[in-house]
C-alpha cells in the first residue's frame, strides 16, 4: 500500500517504517521536525514537512500523495505540556485527529490512530481490556481519548491502538523512562530512585511494529491495547534494567511519586496496566513479555552499558 505516515520522526516511527518498507509498503512519511531528514536509517523515503494542526497542509498531503492507508503518529505525549497548554494539547492530539479522520473519510482510506494507556484513571484492580471505559485524569489522557471518539463518529474502517510505556528508539531517539535510567548508568550515579506507586506495562516498539503488521494485513478493524505481556511499576523496571546490565553495584531506592512532584507534577494514574484482549482472542497478540523484551533492547541498543559476559536468563 501507499501509506502516508505522520509524527514518523519519533520513537514509535523509528520502529515502524523500517518495519512497513520491510514489508513492501511505499511509504510517505512527515513530521514537523525535519532536524533529521532520514531518522530511520539511510534508507528510505525523506522525511517532509506536514503539520498536522492545519486541515489545508493535510489536504494538500492528501491531494499529492494519493494514499491509500494513514498511519496517525503524530501528537503531542508532554503530560505536562499539554496540562500547562491545553489549547495546545486538545489542538494537537483532539482536533487534528478530527482534521485527520475527515480526509480518510472523503479518500475513503482507512486510518490507524496510535491512542494510550492513559486514557483511563488507574483505579482498575487488575489489567485494563479493550471493553474498559476510558476515564482520563489530565488534558493529555482526555485529548488522546477525544481522537478516538472522533476516530469512531467520522470513520467505518479504523483501528485505533493503545501502546503502553513506551521502549524503544535507542540512544537518538530514546527520551522516556528507560533511557533516563540508563543515563543515570552512564554518569556513574551509585544510587537510583524509582516510584512504585505507578503501574503499568512496557510496550518494547520493535515488538509492537511486528504485531502492527500482522493487524493491518487482518483488516479486522477495531479498538486494541498492543503492550508487552505482564506488568509492573517503575520501580520493577528499574530493577530488571540493572539486572540486564549486572550493575549490583548501585542501590536502587524506593520511592513515591511525590519525590518527583516538581520535576512531574501532572496528576498520572496509579494504573496503567493493559491486556491485549482483542488481540488474543483474534489469536494475534504476538508481544513478547516485557522483561524479555527489555533484556532484548539493552543488548541490542546500549551493549557498552552491559557487564563483560552477562547473559541474563529469561524471566
Amino acid at each position: 500500500m501507499r501509506i502516508l505516515i505522520t509524527g514518523g520522526a519519533g520513537m514509535l516511527g523509528s520502529s515502524l517504517i523500517p518495519a512497513l518498507i520491510g514489508a513492501g509498503h511505499e511509504l510517505v512519511v512527515t513530521d514537523i521536525d525535519l532536524s533529521v531528514r532520514r531518522p530511520w536509517g539511510s534508507s528510505g523515503p525523506t522525511l517532509g514537512r506536514l503539520d498536522v494542526r492545519s486541515r489545508h497542509d493535510i489536504a494538500d498531503a492528501f491531494e499529492q500523495v494519493r494514499p491509500q492507508f494513514v498511519l496517525h503518529l503524530a501528537a503531542e505525549t508532554s503530560l505536562e505540556i499539554s496540562d500547562a497548554e491545553p489549547d495546545h494539547g486538545y489542538l494537537t492530539n483532539a482536533i487534528a485527529t478530527k482534521y485527520m479522520a475527515l480526509a480518510c473519510r472523503r479518500a475513503q482510506v482507512p486510518l490507524v490512530y496510535i491512542s494510550t494507556a492513559g486514557v483511563f484513571d488507574g483505579t482498575k484492580v487488575g489489567p485494563y481490556t479493550e471493553f474498559d471505559a476510558p476515564n482520563p485524569l489530565n488534558v493529555y489522557g482526555d485529548s488522546k481519548q477525544k481522537g478516538e471518539v472522533f476516530v469512531r463518529e467520522l470513520l467505518d474502517d479504523f483501528y485505533i491502538i493503545r501502546a503502553g510505556w513506551m521502549v524503544g528508539g535507542g540512544p537518538k531517539k530514546d527520551h522516556k523512562f528507560v533511557a533516563r535510567i540508563l543515563q543515570q548508568v552512564r554518569e556513574g550515579r551509585t544510587a537510583i530512585h524509582a516510584v512504585t506507586d505507578k503501574l503499568g506495562t512496557p510496550t518494547y516498539t520493535p515488538d509492537f511494529a511486528g504485531c502492527f503488521l500482522g493487524l493491518i494485513q487482518s483488516e479486522v478493524y477495531g479498538t486494541y491495547h498492543m503492550a508487552c505481556g505482564g506488568e509492573g511499576s517503575r520501580y520493577d523496571v528499574a530493577k530488571r534494567i540493572l539486572e540486564i546490565l549486572g550493575r549490583d553495584d548501585i542501590e536502587l531506592v524506593a520511592v513515591t511519586s511525590e519525590y518527583f512532584v516538581e520535576e512531574f507534577p501532572s496528576e498520572r494514574p496509579y494504573s496503567e496496566i493493559m491486556r491485549n484482549m482483542a488481540l488474543d482472542l483474534q489469536g494475534m497478540n504476538t508481544m513478547r513479555p516485557w522483561p524479555d523484551a527489555l533484556d532484548d533492547y539493552i543488548h541490542t541498543y546500549f551493549p557498552d552499558l552491559v557487564a563483560p559476559g552477562r547473559v541474563l536468563s529469561p524471566a
